[in-house]
């Protein structure tokens, strides 16, 4: 399935000292579904990666193998997927001073690019194949980091409709290491740390991965690494950073962890989304935090489809 690449510019929305004079854009990538399956009320589903992937996480097209790509699988069930680059990483523009990109002005920047895809989408000239859409479902999504930035994004700026939290915690970040769950607090953000740092893959297999991924799908997961910004990096691990704005989101929320995930206690996820008067809490059995390469993948595929169209618009 092919998709469109757009470049969205945020820079009026961003504060001055953001940028500096330059222009500062969001890369994306469009996934548009066969027209005849968009329905009535169509959804518009933005996911965003976690730290060390970009949106390639969400695409990711395995020589000899089929069917890891979240976007195709749920653009091929009626839904329109946008997959962004956080702003500093990857195709999306890098700010001056990287530094400066927190956790709230990386979500402002996405927020507000995801304000102008939705008002092409109304005036349709998102893509030539979609006609104006006055009415649609805006759900929001993202993995790790992601999740982070979800969660960050519909407290601040109430980007979505509802939410989906893959493989993050409103506790903590845990990883595993030789089967013991250790804390991934990274303690207090130094002004001497670099812009930039690159994650070592082999490290953290045990973590991202369940035992039953083959070679070849880890091996090609290890060629999705991308340089992260420090700042947001640091943040996303960062013991309990999005407690308080779990519990100010108000919209329903999906919770995707593994069988093998960054939460320490799984079954208390739930309880920090207190303004939320739907939240599902699904494991998926036999996979590591990196559920988009698990065997049971799809199931997750589905059930986040599934999800979305069990509540009332």
């Amino acid at each position: 399935m092919s998709y469109t690449e757009l470049r969205i510019d945020v820079t009026d929305s961003l504060p001055a000292e953001i940028t500096q004079g330059q222009r500062l854009s969001i890369a994306v990538w469009l996934f548009v579904p066969d027209v005849k399956k968009l329905g009535r009320k169509p959804t518009i589903i933005s996911l965003l990666n976690g730290g060390s992937y970009d949106k390639r996480y969400f695409h990711c097209v395995i020589p000899g193998r089929e069917g890891y790509s979240t976007a195709e699988h749920l653009c091929a069930l009626g839904n329109i997927v946008v997959l962004p680059d956080h702003l500093g990483i990857s195709d999306s523009s890098r700010a001056v001073d990287q530094k400066k990109i927190t956790r709230e002005i990386a979500a402002l920047a996405n927020h507000a690019a995801m304000t102008e895809i939705y008002a092409r989408l109304q005036k349709g000239t998102l893509h030539p194949l979609l006609p104006p859409i006055s009415e649609f479902l805006k759900v929001g999504g993202g993995h790790s980091m992601g999740g982070m930035q979800t969660i960050t994004q519909q407290a601040h700026y109430q980007t979505f409709d509802r939410i989906c939290v893959l493989g993050y915690t409103a506790i903590g970040v845990h990883l595993t290491f030789n089967g013991q769950v250790v804390s991934a607090d990274p303690g207090p953000l130094n002004d001497a740390d670099p812009d930039y740092w690159l994650l070592d893959r082999s490290g953290v297999h045990e973590s991202f991965h369940w035992g039953d991924v083959p070679a070849d799908v880890i091996a090609y997961d290890d060629t999705l690494l991308v340089e992260v910004p420090n700042v947001l990096s640091k943040q996303s691990i960062t013991t309990g950073i999005v407690s308080a704005d779990a519990g100010r989101i108000d919209v329903p929320v999906y919770i995707c962890l593994g069988e093998r995930d960054v939460s320490p206690q799984p079954h208390a996820e739930p309880s920090y989304y207190k303004s939320s008067r739907d939240v599902t809490l699904h494991i998926l059995p036999k996979s590591g935090h990196c559920q988009s390469f698990a065997s049971t993948r799809k199931i997750m595929f589905d059930r986040i489809d599934a999800w979305i169209r069990s509540i009332p618009a």
